[in-house]
């Protein structure tokens, strides 16, 4: 579809980096809404037209321009741009199998299937339903992580939702952005280059024999509830840390229980929309993270592992952000230190990745139709972490 002004700038370094890797098929981010109650396909197609008429990064395509010659692998690529002109509706799949669990076939084929190139928004939907008139359809968000973090995609499920649940009050809103949001180095603050530390090799997972191995992301979803969740919470506070120090925590005495390792690297997902100058609306669609590493040492006590890994990460962030990011292209030192023992652990990297994305403001109840549940998941086939872990509240 057209939007009738178009609008282009080229791929900031962040955007760039995960693009590349999109065409790869590494970190394709994925969303499921498993919704209860009949969806009408030509009310999700309306409903997709108005999201792209609400973000004009929704209708951005990519357009590949000029060489670009840097003295790193890689020595060569064609500068990006975000184009808004020309771009054709969101592409929308519908699935009918009678197989209550056909929904995870359709998102293990999303996380290794990059969207294609040429004119085609950044994100494709499929429904998966067992028959025409079901009473429940799973929605499966498939997305470039260039254009979408966690926050956006929560955004986007609940506001492809609200749509659905009243379709004329939806159509009355004004375009929530106008414009195309900055790439994310636009708006953060240079620091002094001072002090910073040298580079930090990941951990990786130990290497082990698995028998008829097979390439894929595996999905495993486990629910607290609204109890659980509240007591967490109080403990969370009387033995002052954070709920990301406390989720961190849990994987890293697991991996010290299963693979005997006592000291881990991990990598965090951080928002920095509010850190941009001036800081950026919290409902701005795009990737607006950073990557930070910081390694750990596991101590048996839950608590002083889960201060250790909220203490780490805050100081990383604020003296060290630029040198634990891992969110640039590699320099010489990266090479050096990596690439072999990147090849040797299948593209595996650190052991351990971690998002807390927070309250996801999606809600149970949305008119005729009830949200029973969200997954969330992002490609590790091609490359990434041993174990991806996102935290979300809803």
């Amino acid at each position: 579809m057209e939007d009738g002004l178009g609008e282009t700038r080229p791929l900031g370094e962040q955007e760039r980096l995960l693009n590349y890797l999109h065409a790869f098929g590494g970190l394709i981010a994925i969303q499921v809404l498993h919704v209860r109650g009949r969806i009408d396909p030509p009310m999700v197609r309306e409903a997709l037209a108005w999201l792209q008429s609400q973000h004009p990064i929704l209708r951005a395509h990519v357009r590949y321009g000029n060489l670009v010659f840097r003295r790193l692998p890689p020595f060569a690529y064609r500068q990006p741009w975000f184009d808004t002109e020309g771009t054709t509706e969101i592409p929308l799949s519908i699935v009918t199998d009678p197989d209550p669990e056909a929904w995870r076939g359709i998102m293990a084929k999303d996380l290794r299937t990059p969207i294609k190139r040429g004119k085609t928004p950044r994100v494709r939907v499929t429904l998966v339903r067992q028959s025409a008139d079901a009473e429940v359809t799973h929605i499966v968000i498939c997305a470039d992580h260039a254009t979408i973090d966690a926050q956006s995609g929560n955004m986007l499920g609940g506001q492809l939702l609200d749509y659905l649940a009243d379709p004329v009050t939806a159509r009355t809103r004004p375009p929530i952005h106008e414009t195309l949001p900055p790439p994310l180095e636009a708006g953060l603050p240079k620091k002094p280059n001072s002090g910073k530390r040298g580079y930090e090799p990941a951990l990786r997972l130990p290497k082990q024999t698995v028998p008829n191995p097979k390439q894929e992301t595996r999905v495993i979803s486990h629910h607290l509830g609204a109890n659980i969740t509240a007591e967490l919470k109080a403990a969370i506070k009387a033995n002052r840390t954070t709920l990301h120090g406390a989720v961190t925590a849990a994987f890293l005495l697991a991996m010290r229980e299963r693979y005997g390792v006592t000291t881990m690297t991990c990598l965090t997902t951080i928002d920095l929309r509010r850190l941009m100058k001036p800081a950026l609306p919290h409902d701005t669609y795009g990737c607006y993270i950073d990557i930070l590493r910081t390694r750990h040492d596991i101590a048996e006590d839950f608590w002083v592992t889960a201060r250790d890994a909220s203490f780490r990460l805050i100081t990383t962030l604020a003296k060290d952000q630029e040198s634990a990011s891992i969110m640039k292209l590699p320099e010489w030192e990266v090479y050096n230190k990596e690439a072999g023992p990147t090849i040797a652990n299948h593209r595996r990297i650190d052991g351990l990745a971690v998002t807390t994305a927070g309250e996801s403001a999606l809600k149970r109840d949305y008119g005729a139709y009830t949200l029973d549940d969200v997954t969330m998941a992002v490609s590790l086939d091609m490359f990434g972490p041993s174990i991806f872990v996102i935290a979300s509240e809803r």
